[in-house]
């Protein structure tokens, strides 16, 4: 079986060279999955189906942030609004107060939520 390889490889030389040369330029095509830098880790390199996953965790990343500030400027709204009709009425309205209590306080525990996570998840990732 060597001597059967060597033989048709002398023979067929050139087509030999050229078969296995296609052969390693396919592999290398085929099996190379091209690739760049990591958004969220530059340290990693990242293939397209990778670098798509990022972008949908930064967008909705950026989509939570909007959404915390919407809510911030609604409850800065309602206390603005109501802040003016006890102004210009000169009483103050129990339920309207209670609402304003209820969500300045709603808005603290979200924001001291949100400080124990960041700190829970800094001590978890150190090492």
């Amino acid at each position: 079986m060597k001597n059967l390889l060597l033989t048709l490889f002398n023979h067929e030389r050139y087509q030999s060279v050229s078969i296995i040369t296609c052969a390693v330029l396919l592999l290398f095509f085929y099996g190379c999955e091209p690739k760049c830098k990591s958004i969220i880790n530059p340290n990693t390199q990242s293939s397209r189906s990778e670098l798509d996953a990022e972008i949908e965790i930064l967008v909705s990343r950026a989509n939570s942030g909007y959404a915390s500030l919407e809510q911030q400027e609604q409850l800065r709204q309602l206390l603005f609004e109501q802040t003016i009709a006890s102004a210009t009425s000169g009483t103050v309205n129990p339920v309207a107060l209670m609402t304003s209590i209820g969500a300045i306080l709603g808005l603290g525990a979200t924001v001291d939520n949100v400080r124990k996570r960041k700190e829970i998840k800094r001590i978890t990732t150190q090492p």
